[in-house]
């Protein structure tokens, strides 16, 4: 014993006095100070008073039992481990079962052997101490997990998006999740999401989750498409993650206008699609592609999957952990009863209906792999208000011979299939400007003359064909199949910027390779029901430049955008 530390306490339990003395005399040649109790009920009393470090309990005894104030002794010591050892005269090997099913960790035969009581007390120190000792470096480990799970918080998920027409739910198994949930606002205003899987659960499974919300949301900042964002998490991942180990993901794309989403699902459940009026499932985007970080270039242009919105559609995203969770009586919740619950909910409470109706089926059973949902509701309020652009006099500019700098940039046949030019360009002007608020608009600007001049110029596609649901899976099946067999074609970028007095002002001019259009029929009011290169975009384009114009055979577009300065 160590001079410095408390001396130890027994209790002593028996109702026979006989009995109490020789154990009392025995403890204290063991360096323990002694208390006793005559019953199970003063027992209890007596553990919460005087906090031994050892009991010793007799089992036939008056007012409450051995048994029952050994379970009750162990409830009051919690986390603790105070070792209880029985005292009986019963050796049949049913009685002694019935004193370790109470919670006692041995026994004592009478009447007493000295050594053998001095070799119980030494076994229970050396199980005391082992337990201090791991519940010592289960604090240190508990801690670390805590700092850990609040960078991991911080890092991945709390600059997720917050709107009320988001709703998510993450339940892990331990402490961290291998699922993960990212949120992101493009430059365009289109929304990003991505819910993953990691293989396995728990803190090997999170560590993948950081680098993944970096490579999200840096390429999302910077306008990049989600085949180029999800082709930047593949090789991150290839980079670090051991063999054996993989992301299940889909990314998703909601457009600015709501009419349209792109999809991307890896290994995952099927995304769901509801009408929000009926809450009947309009599609199931099933996984056409594999998980990330198993290859080195997953075909993700060919796995890209369009389907048009409409105002008030629901998209319900999930991870297997849904529909594989278990009842008590060993049923799958699995996807019949995922679909019969939306289709069977409330207006606008699918998922709280879902998470009811999991509640109900799990019961009691253990959670045995992590689980995550989300709904997201199609209506305008989901997506963030356009930057409003003060309106500035139209003035008369000579970038060729004032301007400060210029830029050109020509993108010539396979790389019109390969390089998205946008957020380059972009991403150049803001490091030579220093404009980060005026980003969004110059994206949205310079994106749709771009598309403008892919689609109806370079590859000749024309607006009509998404004039109804089968068109609008039909248009983006064709223009992926241009691209694919593109041969010969260009469009060429010419950024330049002046300044003017308080003014600065940006030329942003597009030349393609295309047949053109009749530019003058966009002088029409009505430019909303226009084809070819007409319709939103342009309509748009003018409202946030001071110009746009289009010149030679209408394959050529130039737009001037101002800001102020001071």
């Amino acid at each position: 014993m160590n001079p410095q530390s408390a001396p130890l306490k027994a209790l002593i339990v028996d109702d026979e006095i006989i009995n109490r003395l020789i154990l009392r005399s025995l403890l204290k040649k063991q360096g323990y100070e002694t208390v006793e109790a005559e019953d199970g009920q003063q027992a209890v009393e007596l553990f919460v008073q005087v906090s031994p470090n050892i009991v010793f309990m007799d089992v036939l005894m008056p007012v409450m039992n051995g048994y029952e104030a050994t379970r009750a002794i162990k409830k009051e010591a919690g986390n603790n481990f105070i070792p209880v050892i029985f005292l009986t005269a019963i050796t049949d090997e049913e009685s002694l079962q019935a004193c370790i099913d109470a919670g006692g960790d041995d026994f004592l035969v009478k009447p007493y052997d000295r050594f053998l009581l001095q070799s119980k007390i030494q076994a229970m120190q050396r199980i005391s101490n082992l337990h201090s000792e791991i519940k010592g470096m289960y604090s240190l480990i508990h801690r670390e997990q805590e700092i850990a799970e609040q960078v991991f918080n911080n890092a991945v998920q709390k600059t997720n998006i917050i709107n009320q027409n988001i709703r998510s739910i993450i339940r892990p198994t331990t402490t961290f999740s291998g699922d993960m949930i990212l949120s992101e606002y493009s430059p365009s205003r289109d929304i990003h999401f991505l819910i993953g899987d990691f293989t396995g659960h728990g803190l090997s499974s999170a560590l993948g989750a950081m680098p993944v919300s970096e490579v999200f949301r840096a390429m999302t900042a910077k306008g990049f498409t989600p085949e180029e964002i999800l082709n930047g998490i593949n090789k991150k991942l290839r980079q670090f993650l051991p063999v054996g180990m993989f992301l299940c993901v889909q990314l998703i794309s909601i457009s600015h206008d709501l009419d349209q989403v792109t999809i991307f699902n890896a290994g995952m459940p099927e995304m769901l699609i509801i009408d929000g009026a009926t809450n009947q499932i309009k599609h199931h985007v099933k996984s056409n592609i594999l998980p990330l970080g198993i290859i080195d270039n997953p075909n993700t242009r060919e796995s890209a999957q369009t389907l048009e919105l409409h105002q008030n559609d629901k998209l319900i995203l999930y991870s297997d952990g849904l529909t594989e969770a278990w009842s008590e009586l060993d049923e799958e919740f699995g996807s019949e009863r995922l679909e019969y619950t939306i289709q069977n909910a409330e207006k606008n409470s699918i998922f709280e209906s879902l998470l009811s109706q999991l509640e109900q089926f799990c019961g009691n059973r253990a959670q045995a792999d992590d689980i995550t949902l989300i709904e997201i509701n199609c209506v305008p309020d989901l997506l963030p208000k356009i930057t409003e652009h003060k309106s500035i006099p139209e003035k008369t500019h000579n970038f060729e011979s004032n301007g400060d700098w210029e830029y050109v940039f020509n993108l010539k046949n396979h790389r019109l299939r390969e390089t998205n030019p946008v957020p380059l360009i972009i991403n150049q002007i803001m490091e030579m400007e220093g404009i980060e608020s005026e980003r969004q608009t110059l994206f949205t600007v310079l994106t749709e003359l771009y598309v403008n001049a892919l689609d109806h110029g370079v590859l000749k596609l024309n607006s009509t064909l998404k004039s109804d649901p089968s068109g609008f899976a039909l248009y983006f099946k064709e223009r992926e199949n241009r691209l694919t067999n593109l041969i010969d074609g260009h469009i060429t970028f010419h950024i330049a910027v002046e300044q003017n007095d308080n003014v600065r002002s940006i030329m942003i001019r597009l030349e393609d390779s295309g047949e053109g259009f009749d530019h003058e029929k966009q002088l029409v009011p009505d430019l909303e029901n226009h084809t070819g290169l007409s319709g939103r975009g342009i309509s748009l384009i003018r409202d946030l430049c001071e110009s746009l114009n289009y010149m030679g055979n209408g394959n050529i577009s130039e737009a001037i955008y101002s800001w102020k300065t001071s």
